[in-house]
C-alpha cells in the first residue's frame, strides 16, 4: 500500500524529472509469469527508480546492507522491494532469499558489475548473477541505459530478448564451476554490449518485425 501511494504521487514528477524512452519492454510480457533476473548497467541511483516505476513495479532489488542500518530506511527500502546484501564476502542470507524469490517466480534486478560504474567506463562482471541464473534456470533479461539518467535529460533504456543459459549446450546440465561462470558472464556481457552499440532505430524495427511474425 505504501509503495502504491508513493507511486501515484511521484510518477507524474518522475516523468518530468527523469524522462526515459524505454525500448523492448514488450519482451517482458513473453515471460510475465516466469522467474527472471533483469541484468542492467548501473550508473546512478536513478537507475533503480526508473526500473521500479517505469519497467516493473514488482521488481526486487539487491542493495548494499549499509542502506538498511537506520530503522526508517530499513522499513522504507523493504517496502520498495529491496533486500540487503553484504559486499566483499559471501552473504548466505541474501543468497537464500534470492533463490527463494526465483523459485517463486519473482523478478529480480541485479547489476552485474556489483556497483555503480561511471558513464563511458567499464568494470568486470561479478559471477553472482550468472550463478543464480544457472542454479535456478530462470530467464535473464539483458538491458542497458544508453546514457546516464539525469534530471531533465532524456535517457534511453534498451531491453533485450530474455534467454536462459540452459538454451546453450555449454551451460545445459553442467556444474557451475569458476570457468563455467566466467564463460556465462562473458556471454551476458556480449549481449549487453550489443545493446550499447546497436542502432536504436534499427532495434525498434527489429522488435516490431519479430512480434509481427508471431501474430
Amino acid at each position: 500500500m505504501i509503495f502504491w501511494i508513493l507511486w501515484i504521487i511521484c510518477i507524474p514528477w518522475l516523468l518530468i524529472l527523469l524522462p526515459t524512452r524505454i525500448i523492448g519492454k514488450r519482451y517482458l510480457k513473453t515471460i510475465k509469469k516466469n522467474a527472471s533476473i533483469f541484468a542492467c548497467n548501473h550508473q546512478s541511483n536513478n537507475d533503480a527508480v526508473i526500473l521500479k516505476t517505469r519497467v516493473n513495479t514488482g521488481f526486487k532489488f539487491m542493495a548494499k546492507d549499509s542502506l538498511f542500518k537506520k530503522r526508517f530506511n530499513r522499513w522504507f527500502f523493504k517496502k520498495l522491494g529491496m533486500y540487503p546484501v553484504k559486499r566483499g564476502g559471501n552473504d548466505i542470507d541474501a543468497v537464500k532469499k534470492t533463490l527463494v524469490y526465483l523459485k517463486n517466480n519473482k523478478s529480480i534486478v541485479i547489476f552485474p558489475e556489483g556497483t555503480r560504474v561511471k558513464e563511458g567506463e567499464s568494470a568486470e562482471f561479478k559471477n553472482g548473477l550468472v550463478l543464480f541464473a544457472i542454479k535456478s534456470d530462470c530467464y535473464v533479461i539483458p538491458a542497458v541505459f544508453r546514457s546516464k539518467p539525469k534530471f531533465f535529460s532524456r535517457s534511453t533504456l534498451l531491453i533485450g530478448k530474455p534467454f536462459k543459459f540452459s538454451e546453450y549446450d555449454e551451460f545445459n546440465g553442467v556444474k557451475p564451476n569458476k570457468d563455467i561462470l566466467n564463460d556465462a558472464s562473458s556471454l551476458l556481457s556480449q549481449k549487453m554490449n550489443e545493446l550499447k552499440t546497436v542502432d536504436i532505430k534499427e532495434y525498434k524495427k527489429q522488435i516490431k518485425d519479430e512480434f509481427k511474425k508471431k501474430k
